[in-house]
C-alpha cells in the first residue's frame, strides 16, 4: 500500500501543473506512511542576511504560532541538522548528533512536550548556498523499510521542486526583486562564476554596462555582494 502511494504520487506529481493540487496529494501520500503533518521551505545566504521561502506548511496551527512566536527556526536542531546532511534522517535516530546536543535542546523539549514522537528531515541542496528542507511529522512512532525511506525521499524532492520551480509560490520574508531582462541575463553569468569583462565578452556589452546592471541588482536586492543577491534570486528561482 505504501509503495503504491508514493509511486501514485509521483506520476501525479509529474502530470501536475497546479501546485496546489500537488501538495494535497502528497499530505495525503504522506499520510499512508504514518506521516500527518509536514513542511517544507528553503533558505539562502548567511546570518543577518539569510532569507527563507515557506512553499507549504499543514503543522497545527498552535505549534506552528507557538514554533514562530518563540523563534524556534533559528535553533530548530533539525534546521541545523539539514544543513550539514545529505541524506533523509529520522529525529529518533539523531539523539547523539552535534546539534542536537549543543543546539536547540529547548525546541527539542518543546516539541516532546507537545506529543511529536517522530520527524523526519529531507535536506535539499542547491545552488549559491540554497538549501531546502521537506520534514514531516507524527504523533506516533513511525517504521519504515530501506525502500519505503528512499521512496518518501523521492516523493519529497519532487513536491520541492515542482514548488520551487513556480517562480513566486509560497511565503518569503523577503520581498521579491524584479529584475530587468538585461538584469536577469548578468545575473545568470554572475551566479555561473563569470567576471565583468567575460560576461560582457558573452553578451555583447561593455564591462562597466554589466557592472552597472550587477550593483542595480544589489541595491534592489538589498544586498552587499553580488553571492549574497545571488544567493537571493536562487532562492525566489529567479536565476
Amino acid at each position: 500500500m505504501r509503495t503504491a502511494a508514493g509511486q501514485d504520487f509521483l506520476e501525479f506529481c509529474a502530470a501536475e501543473g497546479d501546485v496546489g493540487k500537488v501538495i494535497e496529494r502528497f499530505v495525503e501520500a504522506i499520510g499512508v506512511f504514518g506521516f500527518t503533518a509536514s513542511a517544507g521551505g528553503a533558505w539562502a545566504g548567511a546570518g543577518g542576511t539569510r532569507s527563507h521561502r515557506f512553499y507549504f506548511n499543514n503543522w497545527p496551527k498552535d505549534w506552528f504560532e507557538s514554533y514562530m512566536a518563540n523563534g524556534f527556526m533559528e535553533i530548530d536542531p533539525m534546521i541545523l541538522e539539514a544543513r550539514r546532511r545529505m541524506t533523509p534522517f529520522l529525529w529518533t535516530e539523531m539523539v547523539d548528533a552535534r546539534t542536537f546536543n549543543l543546539e536547540g535542546a529547548v525546541v527539542t523539549a518543546a516539541a516532546k512536550a507537545y506529543g511529536w514522537a517522530e520527524v523526519m528531515g529531507i535536506p535539499i541542496h542547491g545552488p549559491s548556498s540554497y538549501q531546502g528542507l521537506v520534514s514531516l511529522a507524527s504523533l506516533k512512532p513511525v517504521t519504515m523499510t530501506a525502500a519505503e525511506r528512499a521512496l518518501v525521499r523521492a516523493m519529497a524532492v519532487a513536491v520541492h521542486d515542482k514548488a520551487y520551480e513556480s517562480v513566486g509560490f509560497g511565503l518569503s520574508n523577503r520581498s521579491p526583486v524584479l529584475l530587468t531582462l538585461r538584469e536577469a541575463d548578468c545575473m545568470r553569468w554572475v551566479a555561473a562564476g563569470k567576471t565583468d569583462a567575460e560576461i560582457g565578452i558573452i553578451l555583447g556589452i561593455a564591462p562597466a554596462t554589466v557592472h552597472y546592471h550587477v550593483e542595480n541588482v544589489k541595491k534592489k536586492a538589498g544586498t552587499r555582494s553580488r553571492s549574497e543577491a545571488v544567493a537571493l534570486l536562487t532562492l525566489a528561482g529567479s536565476v
